[in-house]
């Protein structure tokens, strides 16, 4: 069944400023729900990157406009790369766990993200 079929608009525009790109096999993420960083890990998951945010697996959920702090990990990164994020939506999954989509604070370098990402 298409989005249209059941009842979702498609009609939204993309307000993406850069390209999402699927993660690395090797790319993990540790995610706190403050930007300091304290707390337990609630990340469960990387699905892509790109240089102005992500979209992540998570096992708590998150309100919109909530600051939490990320920490990407991949073979090709040699320092983990802290971001703190901005929750632009979230959606719970049927089990359980919430895909959040985000926006950085600061943009992501770009060697970084090719690190990160498939090419």
């Amino acid at each position: 069944m298409t989005p249209s079929q059941q009842g979702i608009s498609t009609n939204r525009r993309n307000q993406r400023r850069s390209r999402r790109q699927v993660a690395k096999g090797s790319t993990r993420a540790k995610a706190y729900s403050n930007a300091l960083g304290l707390g337990r890990n609630i990340a469960a998951g990387v699905l892509d990157v790109s240089e102005g945010g992500a979209r992540l697996i998570l096992t708590e959920h998150l309100a919109e406009a909530t600051e939490f702090q990320v920490i990407f990990e991949s073979a090709g990164v040699v320092k983990p790369v802290k971001m703190v994020a901005i929750v632009v939506w979230s959606v719970e999954a049927a089990d359980g766990t919430f895909v959040v989509g985000t926006q950085f604070q600061k943009s992501m370098e770009y060697g970084v993200l090719q690190a990160l990402a498939r090419s």
